[in-house]
């Protein structure tokens, strides 16, 4: 995976985790048209994943009816979505995509709430907190494949510890 470089001008205005959804899709779009027109810097990897959050956001309103956020409340509902997944609702063609935008969503609750920030490591993409690699990718598709044995709160509040 290439590391993907972060403007000076972006590390000012970055990405504003505690911004409500709407405001975060319209920013998102905002910065996908720069790119298109050639600003193809803006192309950071906290912006990847602020995509693939918003596209797990959009998943679960489409396919539950449920509407997630920033706030750290959404994490029971994540753990709620991921267990009916992990179930055997979701069909093998989706699982990969599932499982990264689940992973994104999960890790932008944890830079939202907790702090830190996202990472480009040789393993993929990871949350940095204090110099601790939070790999929430993988604790997404372990989630997904082996459903209740992995609980979500449980695992986003043991990473709460490391926020302080």
């Amino acid at each position: 995976m290439v590391a993907m470089k972060r403007l000076e001008t972006e590390n000012v205005r970055g990405v504003n985790y505690s911004a409500d959804i709407p405001t975060l899709e319209k920013y998102y779009r905002e910065q996908y048209e720069l790119i298109k027109k050639g600003s193809d810097d803006l192309a950071t990897l906290e912006l990847v994943m602020l995509g693939n959050a918003l596209d797990f956001i959009n998943f679960a309103k489409r396919s539950f009816g449920i509407t997630l956020g920033s706030e750290e409340k959404y994490i029971t509902l994540y753990d709620e979505i991921a267990d009916a997944l992990s179930r055997g609702i979701i069909t093998d063609n989706i699982y990969d995509n599932i499982a990264k935008t689940a992973g994104a969503y999960l890790g932008f609750l944890i830079i939202a709430n907790i702090g830190g920030d996202w990472i480009d490591t040789e393993s993929g993409p990871a949350v940095e907190i204090h110099g601790r690699e939070i790999y929430v990718a993988d604790f997404a598709e372990r989630r997904l494949m082996s459903g209740s044995d992995l609980n979500a709160v449980e695992y986003y509040n043991a990473i709460k510890t490391l926020g302080n």
